[in-house]
């Protein structure tokens, strides 16, 4: 080895052991470091926020489509029962993998919109309709009328506004309500609705004939049960046995008919506005609700069936009419005093005409 090349040798050794340069290295090597870090963190960061973005997205678009069967059951179910009920605001809030809705409805008694409450539902891969909702505990005041027994107290709603309850044209009850004959104790400018029950079975068009033209028709009451359902609504006999294990025949009370639970065709839409073709939406919303599979499938299916003709097709031939619900002041209310067809009357709604 000459000199030069070991001169060489030992420079590079010392350089190495030179605590100026091997600062600088480690500044170097902590820089590339840094480097990394950053860019690493920058590419996670852009990832996160792509998954992020796309999560929300792919969250937003799985919620719409989740929301609107639960809407329109919602909506077609309305359509086919709550008398002289209708739905009004819809506030909807979407969360993950789901959501809820809250809307109120009103009824309108002769053109004058009255708030009658406010209801939610739910719907998701988390939640069904009933959004966590395991039961409901009121006053005998508040509930609703099933049977006879019920008669006793007249129900309402948290409102304070009167329960409607119809009765079975083919039902022999050992009594009747008979509101209109309390007409005389309310003031002029009060206007109501009324449920009106038949002594029969009449047609669409019978009904439109024999109201007067001084009440507004707002909701036709129509049969929707089949033969063995109306034999259970009759009072039956059946057998009991007491805490001493003897048996007794006792008679069950015949079944009534509330507005909760009540099904019919609208005459007039959310608008006041008189509806040309009241059986179009109804048969519309019915064929809608068997689309979706709500916990109100099973009864848009069973109306729909016990309906339906023996040509497969709902029509106007097939809707029988048990009742009505009107709408009006009490003195045009007292023309449908004398009526023969009238087999009972329900006051719901009462308010100011103004």
């Amino acid at each position: 080895m000459n000199d030069d090349k070991k001169f060489e040798d030992d420079k590079e050794l010392d350089d190495l052991f030179d605590p100026s340069k091997n600062t600088k290295l480690k500044k170097a090597v902590k820089k590339a470091k840094r480097h990394t870090i950053l860019r690493n963190a920058g590419i996670s960061l852009l990832v996160l926020v792509a998954l992020f973005v796309g999560g929300t997205i792919a969250n937003r678009s799985l919620v719409y489509k989740l929301e609107g069967p639960a809407q329109m059951a919602v909506s077609d179910f309305n359509q086919i029962s709550a008398p002289n009920r209708y739905i009004g605001k819809l506030e909807r809030f979407h969360g993950f993998l789901g959501g809820k809705n809250t809307l109120s409805t009103f009824k309108i008694l002769d053109g004058k919109v009255v708030y009658t409450g406010q209801s939610e539902y739910g719907y998701g891969l988390f939640q069904d309709e009933y959004a966590g909702w395991i039961g409901t505990e009121t006053p005998m005041i508040l509930g609703r009328s099933y049977d006879t027994e019920d008669l006793a107290i007249q129900k309402y709603n948290e409102l304070g506004q009167r329960e409607m309850i119809f009765f079975y044209p083919y039902v022999d009850y050992p009594q009747y309500k008979n509101d209109l004959q309390q007409l005389d104790q309310l003031e002029p400018n009060k206007v109501m609705e009324v449920a009106l029950s038949f002594d029969q079975a009449y047609s669409m068009n019978q009904v439109n004939k024999m109201l007067p033209d001084n009440v507004t028709l707002t909701w036709f009451w129509i049969d929707d049960l089949n033969e063995e359902e109306k034999k259970a609504s009759q009072s039956r006999e059946v057998e009991q046995t007491d805490e001493n294990g003897k048996q007794t025949t006792v008679s069950t009370p015949p079944l009534l008919r509330s507005e909760y639970t009540a099904y019919g065709i609208k005459a007039i839409n959310e608008n006041n506005e008189k509806i040309e073709d009241p059986l179009e939406p109804f048969v519309w919303a019915l064929e809608s609700g068997m689309k979706y599979n709500t916990r109100y499938k099973g009864e848009f299916e069973r109306v729909y069936n016990n309906l339906l003709g023996s040509d497969s097709e709902l029509t106007k031939d097939d809707i029988r009419v048990f009742g009505a619900v009107v709408t009006g002041d009490a003195e045009s209310l007292k023309d449908l005093q004398e009526l023969p067809f009238i087999k009972s009357s329900s006051i719901g709604v009462v308010t100011e005409k103004f």
